[in-house]
């Protein structure tokens, strides 16, 4: 049975494989009951899945993952509940979007040089509208025939420090926690570990304390792969630091995450109604401090 709460979720609005509205009905259809979408750099895909949600009972919360960097470390920060048209978040989504969008054409020319050539026009037609990324490239890379898959692609090719990959700008955490924030949203930090990955696991000892004085509000504690000691692990370290636990499948409907299953992360429902007494709080206070 699927959870009835799923919060990482994304779409073609990113490197999803369904639409918005497609990912609202798929979830009604198994029984979940609240969920957040929560695309890499964009916030694009929300309103088509409100509108999706609206004959449904079903409850979609605005949601973005932001790519950061600090010290060398990749971090991605999720924002629930914030406002989709602030104008200091939409100008910085433009940004990011120009960003990520040098940085896959110049993966996409590495590539080229390493003797794998993929015309940039497909890799624009892929993302079909979407935040471009390397999920795109992987692709692109999986229909010319240079890899057998899209985790191929990124093992020798895409993965970063790999040969065809590419540096771009990032934001640091605490800029995304900020932006979030800014927008009314609730700043999470991310899947602390990716169960498989042996390279990703976060110092949170060393990470949390510079985070929370930055505004983080909540953290991943169920995630893809995650075992009930690592969960409980987790979800210790967030009562230590106060954090709103947050949960989800990362799920993309194939690709960069094939093993996603929608739903298929059980997450509380205690979170949701967490999240929006928190969310309250944080409202409560802009509005004396105002």
């Amino acid at each position: 049975m699927a959870s009835r709460v799923d919060l990482h979720l994304h779409t073609k609005a990113s490197d999803g494989a369904l639409r918005p509205a497609e990912l609202v009905k798929a979830a009604d259809h198994i029984g979940i009951r609240a969920i957040a979408v929560t695309d890499h750099d964009s916030v694009d895909g929300i309103a088509e899945a409100c509108d999706a949600a609206s004959s449904l009972p079903i409850e979609v919360i605005p949601g973005i993952e932001l790519s950061t960097n600090l010290d060398g470390d990749e971090i991605h920060i999720l924002g629930y509940m914030l406002d989709t048209n602030d104008p200091s978040l939409q100008e910085t989504l433009q940004r990011l979007r120009e960003d990520r969008l040098a940085q896959a054409h110049a993966m996409v020319e590495r590539l080229g040089a390493l003797g794998h050539s993929i015309e940039w026009d497909r890799v624009m037609a892929i993302a079909d509208g979407g935040s471009v990324g390397r999920p795109h490239i992987a692709k692109a890379l999986v229909e010319c025939d240079a890899v057998a898959s899209v985790n191929e692609a990124f093992s020798r090719f895409l993965r970063r420090g790999g040969p065809g990959y590419v540096e771009g700008p990032k934001l640091n955490p605490q800029e995304a926690v900020s932006i979030i924030r800014e927008a009314h949203g609730i700043p999470s930090l991310a899947h602390p570990i990716i169960v498989g990955a042996s390279d990703y696991r976060l110092d949170l000892l060393r990470l949390l304390p510079i985070m929370v004085e930055a505004g983080l509000e909540g953290m991943e504690v169920y995630y893809k792969g995650y075992t009930q000691d690592i969960s409980a692990s987790l979800l210790a370290v967030a009562r230590q630091y106060r954090l709103t636990p947050t949960g989800g499948s990362d799920f993309h409907g194939g690709g960069v995450v094939a093993d996603a299953e929608l739903g298929g992360v059980e997450v509380p429902w205690e979170t949701v109604e967490s999240l929006r007494a928190r969310k309250r709080e944080l409202d409560a206070a802009s509005i004396i401090s105002a």
